[in-house]
């Protein structure tokens, strides 16, 4: 339904970061127009805890926009952030073309909307407000990134 992929339920912060960082959600931050769009292209996932999204190193084939349930972001074996509706995770692999950096694993019953590379290429041209959304989510996660190397 349209209004779940907007809002997702309870609209938490999306990535509690082990360094405490809060950032805002990506959820709901496109037109409705171009929400539709997403909706088009975009199919729903539903994972049980211990089920992976992708893994560490496999090939970045899709972005992944969660919308319940809780999961956790592990690289090399260590949990390194807890992932809460609002999230969208694996854009920044696909769209760099590299295989994914971390893997992503439910922790509770997980639900989230796959957005397969070539969708994710065409909402960037077709959906503004959504590529508008996903370039300030991306800068908001690489300040957080460069704070946290540099405080």
């Amino acid at each position: 339904m349209t209004v779940e992929l907007i809002t997702g339920p309870g609209r938490a912060p999306h990535v509690r970061a082990r360094s405490r960082t809060q950032p805002a959600d990506f959820l709901g931050n496109f037109s409705v127009a171009d929400h539709a769009r997403l909706c088009e292209v975009a199919r729903r996932r539903e994972l049980q805890p211990g089920e992976c999204l992708f893994d560490q190193g496999s090939v970045a084939t899709a972005a992944f926009v969660l919308t319940g349930g809780q999961a956790e972001m592990i690289v090399r074996g260590h949990a390194v952030a807890e992932i809460a509706p609002g999230a969208i995770v694996g854009d920044a692999d696909v769209l760099g073309r590299h295989p994914y950096r971390c893997r992503v694993e439910a922790r509770t019953p997980l639900t989230a909307w796959q957005i397969d590379a070539a969708d994710l290429d065409r909402l960037l041209v077709d959906a503004p407000t959504f590529a508008r959304a996903l370039a300030r989510d991306l800068g908001r996660r690489l300040r957080a990134a460069e704070l946290s190397l540099t405080g």
